[in-house]
């Protein structure tokens, strides 16, 4: 969570926009190990991205939800751009496909 909230802060701060960060909250709402209030989360977050033109990845790590909101994004056709990640770390760069982030690191639980 704090990750998440850092990383919409400098989200906010480089890019001069809104940011949104659904697990840098709802955690202290939901309970992620009771599959029920996992799913409203998961539900949660990409109702958040409805409103959103883009989806940043920030960092090096994905776990399986953001692995769900990323495809989301490339189906509902939103640009997708990657900070921290480690092809350019500290930099942004944008994804043109999946298949791209699915191979450059393992996806966590």
């Amino acid at each position: 969570m704090e990750m998440a909230r850092f990383y919409m802060e400098r989200m906010t701060e480089l890019y001069h926009c809104r940011s949104m960060a659904s697990h840098a909250y709802l955690p202290l709402m939901l309970d992620d190990t009771v599959p029920r209030e996992r799913e409203a989360a998961l539900r949660i977050g990409k109702e958040l991205m409805s409103l959103c033109d883009i989806l940043i990845i920030c960092g090096r790590r994905i776990s399986s939800g953001m692995a769900g909101e990323i495809q989301t994004a490339f189906f509902r056709g939103m640009g997708v751009y990657w900070y921290d990640g480690p092809a350019k770390p500290f930099e942004i760069m944008q994804v043109k496909d999946w298949r791209y982030v699915e191979d450059a690191l393992q996806i966590y639980e």
